[in-house]
């Protein structure tokens, strides 16, 4: 059965691809079809395509996820299509998301008169224009409990059918809080159906949402300790977390690069970050067992306040505690480094098609 999909909107593109390539030819897609649209074209000696995707929600979104899943959607598609272009479509693609757009090889304009194309005879260029500014319409801007409440539902899927009272315990908000968030998520065509039919129908369109709300609205307000904890190395380090905080009761869960190295074995940071109750760390009893001493900035462990209860999982492979892979990769992105960005991009295929993480 189809997948739900909303009615893109090409029609306001239609005058600035006329612009760029006057002899070019967008055609909606049809039932079925991954992408929202065709552009067709004579370029050089030959005809040119394109496979468009229209995001109107771009700026509240994650450019390396909409980009992976736009990858896939191609990769997905007959071989005939394996060397056709990829061109995304929004209000307005800011300098940030324009350059993770570019690394991947995808192309874009806005309304804002904004332009990366890169075909046969064809190459365009403009940036640092401004949106309009207009009236706010449609879903505001995600706050602090609407990324709890979304990162339940994307962490355990069978909460989508679950009754509010048991999705706001999950998510740790206000029993108020979910329904004002299903009926958004439904604004947002990322949530169809209701009670018991309830369905996700793009989940990387979700999980890009809620990844830039996470790094942008959550994560900054999560309180952190830096410790220096004297070890030969990771290995020892982290099982004499396990330790202590085993013999405390302490439930916490490995996060960011070191949860994603157990699922990539790519990247490996200096510091080791973790999930648990910041003030534990603050006893002198837990940091003399631990053999650490308080940093101020540079430290080889981080402890990051849960963002939510299913940050940390009921059960640990090999005794050691992993956070949800959503979260890792979302950490990642929060960290920003340069290794830290390409773990992520090795991670986020998990993210989008493994739920059981």
């Amino acid at each position: 059965m189809p997948r739900p999909r909303r009615q893109p909107e090409l029609e306001p593109y239609r005058a600035l691809l006329t612009k760029w390539v006057p002899e070019g030819e967008l055609r909606p897609a049809t039932t079925g079809d991954p992408f929202d649209g065709v552009l067709t074209f004579t370029a050089g000696h030959g005809d040119w395509r394109y496979l468009v995707a229209e995001k109107r929600h771009l700026r509240f979104q994650d450019a390396a996820v909409i980009a992976e899943h736009m990858l896939r959607r191609r990769a997905g598609l007959p071989p005939e299509h394996a060397a056709d272009g990829l061109l995304l479509l929004a209000p307005h693609v800011r300098t940030q998301h324009a350059a993770v757009l570019e690394r991947a090889g995808i192309d874009y304009i806005d309304l804002a008169g904004n332009a990366h194309l890169q075909a046969p005879g064809v190459l365009v260029h403009v940036e640092g224009r401004r949106p309009l500014k207009e009236p706010v319409r449609g879903p505001a801007r995600p706050h602090k409990a609407w990324i709890k409440t979304v990162m339940a539902l994307l962490v355990r899927p069978d909460l989508l059918d679950a009754p509010y009272r048991t999705i706001a315990e999950q998510a740790d908000v206000a029993l108020g809080t979910v329904g004002a968030c299903i009926n958004d998520l439904r604004q947002r065509g990322v949530l169809v159906g209701r009670k018991a039919g309830r369905q996700l129908p793009d989940r990387a369109a979700l999980v890009a949402l809620w990844v830039n709300a996470y790094v942008e609205a959550l994560r900054p307000t999560l309180r952190e300790r830096r410790l220096q904890v004297r070890a030969e190395g990771k290995a020892e380090l982290v099982a004499r977390l396990a330790d202590v905080l085993g013999e405390h009761g302490t439930a916490w869960a490995l996060t960011g690069a070191d949860a994603a190295d157990r699922r990539t074995h790519f990247f490996r940071a200096e510091e080791t970050e973790i999930y648990a109750p910041v003030g534990l760390f603050d006893d002198r009893a837990v940091q003399k067992a631990l053999v650490a001493q308080p940093a101020v900035r540079a430290g080889n462990v981080l402890v990051v306040e849960p963002p939510g209860p299913l940050a940390i999982p009921p059960t640990a492979n090999d005794g050691i505690p992993v956070a949800p892979d959503l979260l890792a990769y979302a950490e990642l992105r929060y960290r920003g480094t340069e290794q830290a960005l390409e773990a992520a991009d090795l991670l986020l295929p998990m993210v989008l098609h493994d739920d059981a993480h």
